[in-house]
Formats: C-alpha cells, sequence, structure tokens
C-alpha cells in the first residue's frame, strides 16, 4: 500500500528536510536572544577552520491522515526517526574544504568538497577503501540541508526577500518542485553565537506514487555568523495526494539541532 510506504520512508524524505511545524512557541530556540538592530548587513560564507567537528541530531516525523488511510490504525498512521550525523572538516584551502561525514544510518562516510558559497565540489561515498560520487540533492539527512546552505549564502540585508525554490526528488516514490521565497528576518543570538535567522517558504507540485501531489513547505534556519554553518533548523512539509479516489494528507516534519556539547573547533 502506498500509504504504507509514506510512513516508512520517513527517514528518507525527513532527511530531505521536510520537516518541525512553524505554529507556537516551540518552533523558537529556548536559548534564542533578541534582535541585533545594530547589524544591518551580513555576508554569510563558510569559514571553517581544519579540525572542526560538527555533531548534529536531526529528528523526523511523518504523518498521514484523511479518508484515504481510514483502513490505517492509529498507531500505524505516523513514523519518527531520530538520527545523528558528525561533520569533519579535513582541509582548508583558500576558495573551497573539505569534509567527512559519518551518521547513524549513512552506508559508508560521505567524502565532500565545498566552495565558500556550500557548492558541492564534489559529493560522494567512501566504502571498503572505494569511492563512489553520489547525488546530493537526493542524499537522505544531508542533501537539504546543504542546498538551503548554499541558497542562504552571499550578502543579505535584515528584511531582504529574495525568490527561493526546492525541488525534492526521491524516485520512484517523489517528485515536486515548489517556488516560494526567503527573508533574512534578523540577526540574533543563539546560545550564545551571534546568527542570521532565516524564514522561507514555498508550494508546488508534483507527483507521489503516480498520483498528483499538491505539498508546501515552510521553515526557519539559523546560520553561525562566523562560521557560515547552520546552527539550527526546523521545517514542515504538508502535502496531499489521492489514493483509490479519496484524499490522503500527510507532512513530514524536521528538527535539526548543532549539538554544542558533542562539537568542536566553533
Amino acid at each position: 500500500m502506498r500509504t504504507r510506504a509514506t510512513i516508512a520512508s520517513a527517514g528518507v524524505i525527513g532527511g530531505l528536510s521536510l520537516s518541525v511545524g512553524l505554529a507556537g512557541c516551540g518552533w523558537l530556540p529556548a536559548s534564542l536572544g533578541g534582535s541585533d538592530g545594530a547589524v544591518r548587513e551580513v555576508q554569510l560564507a563558510a569559514s571553517p577552520r581544519p579540525g572542526m567537528r560538527l555533531s548534529y541530531r536531526v529528528r523526523t516525523v511523518a504523518t498521514v491522515s484523511g479518508a484515504g488511510v481510514r483502513s490505517l490504525s492509529e498507531s500505524q498512521r505516523s513514523a519518527s526517526v531520530s538520527q545523528r550525523y558528525v561533520l569533519e572538516v579535513t582541509a582548508v584551502e583558500n576558495d573551497s574544504f573539505d569534509v567527512r561525514i559519518t551518521g547513524d544510518n549513512l552506508q559508508g562516510a560521505v567524502i565532500a568538497r565545498f566552495g565558500r558559497d556550500w557548492t558541492a565540489l564534489k559529493f560522494g561515498v567512501e566504502t571498503e577503501g572505494g569511492y563512489a560520487d553520489a547525488d546530493l540533492p537526493a542524499f537522505p539527512i544531508l542533501g537539504e540541508a546543504f542546498q538551503i546552505a548554499r541558497d542562504l549564502s552571499g550578502r543579505w540585508t535584515v528584511g531582504e526577500t529574495r525568490p527561493w525554490e526546492r525541488s525534492v526528488n526521491v524516485p520512484p516514490l517523489l517528485r515536486v518542485r515548489m517556488q516560494g521565497t526567503a527573508t533574512l528576518k534578523r540577526i540574533t543570538r543563539l546560545d550564545g553565537r551571534r546568527a542570521a535567522e532565516f524564514h522561507y517558504g514555498a508550494t508546488g507540485e508534483g507527483e507521489y506514487g503516480g498520483s498528483r501531489l499538491r505539498m508546501s513547505l515552510s521553515g526557519r534556519s539559523w546560520v553561525d555568523l562566523a562560521t557560515g554553518f547552520m546552527l539550527e533548523a526546523k521545517t514542515s512539509a504538508p502535502g496531499q495526494f489521492t489514493q483509490a479516489g479519496e484524499a490522503v494528507l500527510m507532512e513530514f516534519k524536521e528538527e535539526r539541532i548543532l549539538n554544542r556539547q558533542d562539537s568542536a573547533g566553533l
């Protein structure tokens, strides 16, 4: 059943940052400070240091509802998964840097090289001494996070809004393209670090399991001003498709948080 596949694939799709809702105070980090009104313009770029080690926790929740899933029990209509990955900076050059990423559900180690604007110059997986290129946009857990980092890099003015789009492809299950905007809302502090707070959202249509899918995405990200690395991100992606002529509502939520206690070199 397609709906069961939706729940079973929560970890895969959630890894693309289809993710935690924007409703209520649960969206605001407990350690978030006020706005820094003295800063009106920022230049966001990756500024890693050799030996940096960043540990992230990712929690993904998938739910389905509607007439098309009436045969499922309540326990079958939702699923959640928590994962952890560690990014280590292995080399730094003038205009690029290398990283090695390992994680709970990563098969092997991800080996990547990024430009200062988070453009992927190399991205692949190393297993048993061999290396193979991989598709960054569709890569579980990591793909969406690095794409958002690239989209938010560069020079921004507080209050500035830019066109923004997101394509999500998980062959053969899901294909959707969404268009919207991204806004630098303010400069604030998160866990004592100065951060740029972005809000972004998009809507679009595509296919899910051969059915027409309508989906939207909304989220917030906090980017560290000193290093250009993401400190925290929360996003929500609700969608709707039909199954046997009946509506199915689905939603993927994700929260991605830097674990400062398990990180080094910031």
